[in-house]
């Protein structure tokens, strides 16, 4: 895949990200109006939009690659979590800080900015697998991801409702839809591609406007944090690209898990130090920097999987 190509995806998914931050500075889109949208993403058009990626005539998936797919999902998450325990030993973070870097390494924001990105990078074929390599990922962080950030005591965060959201039922059901190959009216898919093709700006618009926030002074500092965003935007990406091809899998399911894992920090980060009063400050600066960097990070790393 051309590099440009790749490059002018992400710049235009900055430029709406900057619309976003630009609106809310001047008082053009109200803070309440993040809260409400995200509600609405989560719960409405994001399940709709990964529906969407199985429906079409040109959108159809082999029984083979839905196995590939499961064993995917498997290989690269269990990359992240052994490098979040991993890199913080090695690199000897203090002992306070090492939950939060476990946490971060282990887990980006593959949802809110993860799904339109590899959208617009790989098309609707990428956000099925997407959503298939993401079918973990709420077991995952409202378990391990709540121990790390807790001290290794896992607690009551995690609940079947949270793990089974709209968007990993979505994800369940087109499996099940993709798996039995199981025909869509036409309106019926061009209703689900125009109500899911929502999501993409409206979820940046909300992740600029949330960005306005946040102090940029308070962001540029401490050295953990550029630590921390050269491990998730570059080390990890490459380690599950190599792991996924030494396990021989397709290379463009590779190529969407490899972009996945250079995703920012997940937002969930942040509300889980404030529940657990751990230093959120830390965890918000990762986010940052991890959403600033990961503007020429990913059209990096998707490039690089292409050459494989």
């Amino acid at each position: 895949m051309d590099f440009l190509h790749i490059l002018s995806q992400m710049l235009m998914i900055f430029g709406m990200v900057l619309v976003g931050f630009f609106a809310a500075k001047r008082n053009l889109w109200a803070g309440e109006l993040d809260r409400k949208l995200s509600v609405f993403i989560l719960n409405v058009s994001m399940p709709t939009l990964i529906l969407a990626s199985v429906m079409g005539k040109d959108l159809q998936f082999e029984k083979s690659e839905l196995l590939a797919l499961g064993f995917a999902a498997v290989v690269n998450y269990a990359v992240l979590i052994g490098l979040a325990y991993l890199l913080p030993r090695l690199l000897r973070v203090n002992r306070s800080r090492r939950g939060i870097a476990r946490f971060m390494i282990a887990f980006g924001n593959v949802s809110f900015i993860g799904y339109p990105v590899c959208d617009a990078v790989f098309g609707p074929k990428a956000v099925f697998c997407a959503s298939v390599l993401n079918i973990p990922f709420n077991l995952l962080i409202f378990t391990i991801g709540v121990s790390f950030i807790n001290g290794g005591k896992a607690t009551s965060a995690f609940s079947p409702k949270l793990v089974f959201s709209p968007c990993v039922v979505a994800s369940l059901l087109a499996v099940v839809v993709a798996l039995l190959g199981i025909p869509t009216p036409e309106p019926v898919s061009q209703f689900f591609h125009l109500l899911g093709d929502i999501t993409t700006p409206c979820a940046l618009l909300i992740i600029g406007s949330s960005l306005s926030h946040i102090p940029v002074r308070d962001m540029l500092g401490n050295r953990f944090a550029y630590t921390i965003t050269l491990l998730r935007l570059l080390l990890v990406p490459l380690v599950v690209g190599g792991a996924l091809r030494l396990c021989g899998v397709d290379p463009f399911v590779t190529s969407v898990a490899v972009v996945l894992s250079a995703m920012p920090v997940a937002t969930n980060g942040i509300m889980l130090c404030l529940q657990y009063g751990q230093d959120e400050r830390v965890m918000t600066q990762g986010l940052f920097l991890t959403t600033l960097f990961s503007v020429l990070s990913i059209p990096l790393m998707a490039y690089l999987t292409s050459l494989l």
